[in-house]
């Protein structure tokens, strides 16, 4: 006897998912635009200052040899997929279900946009890394691709440091706006007070134990390979509690 396989109408299937990506980049600018423009203005600044500070003191010979290698100015780009996973969930869902995309399509849909992105800046980042390794950072021993110490990591390293970091972002983004999905106003201010009891109940229980030195040792001791692998059970925790929210939204308050 023959056994047909059937699938349901509503099964999530490749292509579903990559519908709900064309919905993403409908409008390209917010994802794919803006934040290279902006990454590259920022990057302009710093490069301005760093040529500024380097004249007044009568070379680049005359500055510590780190003196633009601890630059944090990069990692906007990464906070900023915290603003991308929010309006995915805020802007982009009542819209989606216009079209009669499923929860759960638009939820694993917008992930895998989500990794995409990553993907792409992650790899462009650390390309723009490798260029300016290659040029002695821009000829003035700077470091705007390898913020805080990456310049002594390898390509590898960076790549994974961004690739975590924006993935956490990311689905943290999510999760939170999918509360705003599902509850509004009064669910971010449960969400809110709860994780606030929850930092300040955390460093209380820090303090009782006084394991201040432990914590300190912990990230002075460990890489930052396994700090950011440290991450991703955290990106998948917020990536299960985003969808189980937003499977039970609405597109309206």
């Amino acid at each position: 006897m023959n056994a047909i396989a059937t699938r349901s109408p509503n099964a999530t299937t490749p292509q579903r998912l990559l519908n709900v990506v064309r919905l993403h980049v409908a409008n390209p600018f917010p994802t794919l635009v803006a934040p290279w423009l902006i990454t590259f203005v920022i990057f302009g600044l710093n490069l301005a200052v760093w040529n500024i500070v380097a004249q007044a003191a009568g070379g680049v010979e005359n500055l510590d040899a780190d003196a633009f290698q601890y630059n944090g100015g990069i990692l906007w780009i990464v906070v900023f997929m915290m603003v991308v996973g929010v309006q995915a969930m805020s802007l982009t869902f009542p819209f989606a279900l216009g079209f009669a995309v499923t929860r759960r399509d638009f939820f694993w849909g917008s992930a895998l946009y989500f990794v995409l992105l990553t993907v792409l800046y992650s790899t462009g980042l650390t390309a723009l890394a490798w260029l300016e390794r290659a040029t002695d950072g821009w000829g003035i021993g700077g470091a705007f691709f390898q913020p805080f110490g990456a310049l002594e990591e390898s390509l590898n390293v960076v790549w994974f440091l961004f690739f975590a970091a924006m993935l956490l972002f990311f689905f943290v983004g999510a999760a939170v706006s999918a509360v705003w999905v599902r509850w509004r106003a009064n669910g971010l201010y449960v969400f809110f007070i709860a994780l606030a009891a929850l930092i300040v109940g955390g460093l209380w229980v820090v303090g009782q134990l006084d394991a201040w030195a432990q914590i300190g040792e912990f990230f002075s001791t460990t890489s930052a390979t396994a700090i950011a692998a440290w991450t991703l059970p955290v990106t998948a925790v917020s990536a299960i509690v985003g969808y189980l929210l937003l499977r039970r939204a609405t597109s309206k308050g």
